[in-house]
């Protein structure tokens, strides 16, 4: 109990120390980000059958701290939005057998709907992530 209440209070004497670093945030601090809940992706095979789901995961960074509250609460909204461009990537042929092969054109069709939501330049960058793949039921 004793380490992390030094840890915490030391801390705080830095930020102190140093306030404005405190308020613009540390150099090496990272950029808020919002993270969208886990979405399922069938794998479809050729004779159009699902054959198992693979999952992925999006986390978008805000470039404007300012507009981090709005998009938070947006997060149902984007998160239907980024399923509608991972199905249409699948029918585009971005999505192949659940591998991501064209990951540019996937990441511009999420920044388009992004932006559609919140205007061009608040969602900065966005990282795509597989998570892990499921037998479909037999």
């Amino acid at each position: 109990m004793r380490g992390p209440l030094l840890a915490l209070c030391l801390l705080v004497g830095l930020a102190m120390a140093h306030p404005a670093a405190a308020a613009e945030g540390a150099p090496g601090a990272l950029p808020p980000s919002v993270r969208i809940r886990p979405l399922m992706v069938p794998v479809v095979n050729t004779q159009g059958r699902i054959e198992k789901y693979t999952q992925i995961e999006v986390n978008l960074e805000v470039g404007d701290a300012l507009r981090l509250g709005e998009v938070q609460l947006s997060i149902p909204r984007l998160h239907d939005a980024i399923l509608t461009a991972v199905y249409k990537g699948i029918d585009e042929g971005w999505i192949v057998r659940g591998n991501i092969a064209n990951i540019p054109a996937l990441r511009r069709r999420i920044d388009d709907a992004a932006s559609a939501l919140f205007g061009k330049n608040v969602i900065t960058r966005i990282l795509i992530t597989p998570l892990a793949r499921q037998s479909s039921f037999q």
